[in-house]
C-alpha cells in the first residue's frame, strides 16, 4: 500500500502514464493517488475507478485532439487589445479558456463528483482570491493542517482548476474562489498525499533536459518558468518527504505545449520506471519511510 504522486508539467505530464503501466507490469499498484496541473489529468483518470485503461483512453484523446484543446480567449485577448489603446485598466485572465480540457475531462469521467472517486485522491489548486492551497480530495483526511480541503466539486472541475496556469489559462471559478494551477505552491504533492493516509508515497518529478541554462522565448515557457522559481523552495521540502524519489528527464527542448512528442514521453516514462523498479521495491520494504532517493536516467533522444 502507498500513495503516488504526480508532478506538473504540461505534457511532459504524459510521462506519468508511462511510469503507472510499468508500475502495473511488476504488480506495484498505488492505493492513493494525486496530481498537480497535468500530473491532476493522470491522477483524476485513475483515482476514478483504479483503471489504468481509464489513463490509456484519456490519452488517446488528448493525443488525437492536440492543440485543438486549447481553446483561445478571443473575447478576453480583444478586451486587452482595447483596453490598452484605451488607456485603461487591462483585464486579462489568459490566452485560453480552458472549457474544452474541463468538458474532455468531465465526458471522461462521467460527470463524476470527488466524493465518487473509487482511491483517496488529491488535486491541488491555488485560490487567487484567499491566496490559500485548495486541496480538492475524494476523502477529506483526519489532519487536514493549516491548508482548505475541498470535497464538493466534480473531478473535472478540479482538474479544470490545477491545470489554469497562470497567465496561460484563465482562472476556474468555483462558488466565491478563482482557482488557478496548483504548481504555484504545491506541484509535487507527496505531502498532501501522505495526508490522505499512505505513509510511503512515491513522487514523480519531470525534468527537460539543459532546462537550467535555456531562456523562456514565449508566454508559456514565461508562465511555467515562473511556477517553477515560485515553487522551487517549497519542492525542494516536498521531495525530502518521500519514500521515493522518481526523476524523468525527458528530451532537450521539451515543452509544456509538445503535443507531438507525447507517445515519446510515455516511453521515457516506462523505461525509466523499469531501470527503477529494483530501487522502490527496497525503499518500500523499509518499515520507517526513508528519505527521498533518486532515480535518474538521462534519456534524452
Amino acid at each position: 500500500m502507498y500513495g503516488l504522486a504526480l508532478e506538473g508539467g504540461g505534457t511532459l505530464g504524459a510521462a506519468h502514464l508511462g511510469v503507472l503501466r510499468a508500475l502495473h507490469e511488476y504488480g506495484i499498484i498505488p492505493s492513493a493517488i494525486g496530481g498537480t496541473s497535468a500530473g491532476s489529468m493522470i491522477a483524476a483518470a485513475y483515482g476514478w475507478r483504479g483503471q489504468l485503461s481509464d489513463v490509456e483512453e484519456l490519452f488517446a484523446d488528448v493525443t488525437q485532439l492536440g492543440p485543438k484543446l486549447l481553446d483561445l480567449n478571443i473575447t478576453g485577448i480583444m478586451s486587452l487589445v482595447t483596453h490598452w489603446f484605451a488607456h485603461r485598466d487591462l483585464h486579462y485572465l489568459g490566452v485560453f479558456k480552458g472549457n474544452r480540457l474541463e468538458k474532455l475531462m468531465n465526458d471522461h469521467l462521467e460527470g463524476a463528483m470527488l466524493a465518487q472517486a473509487r482511491l483517496p485522491l488529491v488535486i491541488p489548486s491555488v485560490d487567487l482570491i484567499s491566496r490559500e492551497l485548495v486541496l480538492y480530495t475524494s476523502r477529506l483526511p483526519r489532519d487536514r493542517g493549516l491548508d482548505h480541503w475541498e470535497r464538493d466539486a466534480s473531478i473535472a472541475q478540479a482538474v479544470r482548476a490545477s491545470t489554469s496556469i497562470p497567465i496561460v489559462f484563465a482562472p476556474k471559478e468555483i462558488d466565491s474562489g478563482m482557482m488557478v494551477d496548483g504548481g504555484v505552491l504545491q506541484n509535487l504533492p507527496i505531502s498532501s498525499v501522505r495526508q490522505l493516509g499512505e505513509s510511503r508515497v512515491l513522487g514523480v518529478s519531470l525534468h527537460v533536459a539543459g532546462e537550467d541554462t535555456q531562456h523562456p522565448d514565449n508566454v508559456m515557457g514565461v508562465a511555467r518558468s515562473m511556477i517553477s522559481a515560485v515553487g522551487k523552495q517549497m519542492e525542494r521540502r516536498q521531495r525530502q518527504e518521500a519514500t521515493y524519489l522518481l526523476e524523468i528527464i525527458l528530451p532537450e527542448g521539451s515543452g509544456t505545449f509538445s503535443f507531438d512528442r507525447m507517445d515519446q514521453f510515455v516511453d521515457i516514462g516506462y523505461e525509466t520506471t523499469i531501470k527503477a523498479i529494483p530501487a522502490i521495491r527496497a525503499a518500500f520494504a523499509q518499515s520507517v519511510p526513508a528519505m527521498a532517493r533518486r532515480a535518474a536516467v538521462l534519456s534524452a533522444r
